[in-house]
Parts: structure tokens; sequence; C-alpha cells
């Protein structure tokens, strides 16, 4: 029976689980989803105020799992000033302010550390598809280390959410459409022709944003407050067919996305960023029909 292990790594690992960096030539492009996967988790308040509800959730890509049972795992923790991502799930450490168990998870912002303005709130997320949470256990029995998934496939994400009295929070970006060579992409799968091999033309994906989304704020730079503008950007997933990037950003929220050769069925992610923590997504089909 496969385990999978969902241990925190050091930082080039990290990267390489979340996606930041492209850790070898020979694996596949980040924006292609060929096995489970997290791609995104949002709050619904990326900044909140001491004892606020903070609500969270994750978008799951599950391909081939063909509906298969998905398990979670919710800790959040006050991050302290070593940020040992580590601590977040160890009880002795006394950081844990939630844990959850559901595919939604809400916590209580907690008050801020004396003579702080604000806090960091690091939320870890655990998820087995199609298997168990097992302990694993050192030499003597003694339970050691985080959860495992045992028999399935296991994936972790983290968020942070910064917590602090402001009457200017920031709030997550929206989309307003997602569209393929200006056809929108709706809930409803979107038919289009398939291509022979060798023929396949490269087709653009365009999104935009709802007005709001792009929000000012002020930030202080070198003792001085300065007005700073979001730079949202999109992460691009599918299960076929390639990009030709994994993102776009600020006011080009477009890519050129070449489908597969043949009929068949691709689906698609949109993941869309402010870039200081908040999150939006979409999620479309595109069926490819044959003569």
């Amino acid at each position: 029976m496969p385990v999978t292990s969902l241990r925190l790594g050091p930082p080039a690992a990290l990267a390489c689980l979340l996606g930041a960096a492209a850790c070898s030539e020979d694996l596949p492009p980040q924006s292609l989803v060929d096995k489970f996967r997290v791609l995104g988790v949002r709050a619904d308040l990326p900044e909140a105020s001491p004892g606020e509800t903070v609500r969270v959730d994750a978008l799951l890509a599950d391909p081939f799992g063909e509906g298969r049972a998905v398990s979670y795992l919710w800790a959040a923790c006050i991050l302290g000033p070593a940020a040992n991502t580590e601590a977040c799930m160890d009880p002795e450490a006394a950081g844990i302010i939630g844990l959850g168990f559901a595919p939604e998870f809400s916590f209580v912002a907690p008050p801020l550390p004396e003579g702080e303005d604000s806090a960091q709130v690091l939320v870890v997320l655990l998820v087995c598809a199609g298997g168990t949470f097992v302990l694993p256990t050192a030499d003597g029995g003694e339970v050691s280390g985080f959860p495992e998934c045992s028999g399935g496939d296991g994936a972790t994400a983290y968020k942070r959410v910064t917590v602090r009295e402001t009457p200017e929070r920031n709030h997550n970006p929206r989309f307003a459409d997602v569209a393929i060579d200006g056809m929108p992409l709706g809930s409803d799968p979107l038919e289009l022709p398939a291509c022979a091999e060798g023929e396949c033309r490269g087709q653009t994906l365009t999104a935009a944003v709802t007005p709001e989304s792009v929000e000012r704020y002020i930030e202080v730079a070198f003792g001085e407050p300065v007005e700073r503008r979001e730079a949202v950007y999109v992460s691009w997933f599918a299960t076929s067919g390639s990009f030709e990037r994994i993102r776009s950003g600020i006011d080009h929220l477009e890519v050129g996305w070449t489908p597969p050769a043949g009929p068949g069925t691709v689906d698609f992610w949109f993941v869309l960023h402010d870039g200081r923590g908040g999150t939006d997504w979409r999620s479309a089909r595109v069926v490819l029909v044959g003569d």
C-alpha cells in the first residue's frame, strides 16, 4: 500500500511542492494538471481584525480520481518571528488556534501580540484523496511528524492571513469573465472543433476582473507612506494542451493555449491573485469534437 508523505520540508522542497519553482527540467509544466493537486487556498478575509471569524476553502483538482473521497486536515497557527512552519502542527508549540476536517475551515483571528501592530496566521492544509491519514511512528512506537496519506494521493498547501486593525483592509479580487477566442467559459462545457496532429493552432484565453479588484493601498517605504496599486495576475491550469506561459499579470490577463490533437475533454482552472493574499478562481470544461 503506497504512502504519500505530507511532511513539510526545506525551502527548496516546499517550492517544488507548491509549484513556486521548476525543480527539474524533466518535470511537466506547472500548468499541466495530470495528478491530484491543490491549486489554490482562499480566505474570505485576506486581512482580518482581531476577533473576526475567517473562513478558508481550497481549490482541488483530481482529474483521474473519478469522484473518489478526499480527507481534509486544516490547522491554523500564529506564525511567530522565527516563521517555523513545522511548529504550526506541533501541539507542544502552543501556537495552534484552530483545527478542521471538512472542505471548508474557519478560525477566529487572534489578539495582536503586545507592542505589535499586526500578526500573521499560517493556515496549513493536508489533503488525502482515495486514502487514509495515518500517524507516522518513530522507533519505540512514539508518534512523530505530520500525518501521512496511506493508500492514496496526498498534497499540502499553505495560506497566510494578516491580522491587524485597519479601516482599509485588503479584499479578494473577483473574476468578471474568462473567455477563449472571445467565447465565454461558463458552467456549461464549451464545444470546439478538434484538430489533427500538426495542425493545432493556438487559441487565446482572456480573463477580466471586476473594477474594484485592483485596489490601491498605502505602503510605508523608507519611513514614508507611498500609494501602491495591486498587481493582479492569473495562474492558468489545464489537463492537456500547452500554455505559452503559466501566469499572466497586471494589464494583460491573457495567454495563448494550444489544444491537444484529436477529440477529447479538457478541464481548466484559473486562479486569480492580487499579490497581497487575495484570491479567486474559476473552472471550465472544453469538449473537443471530431468530425
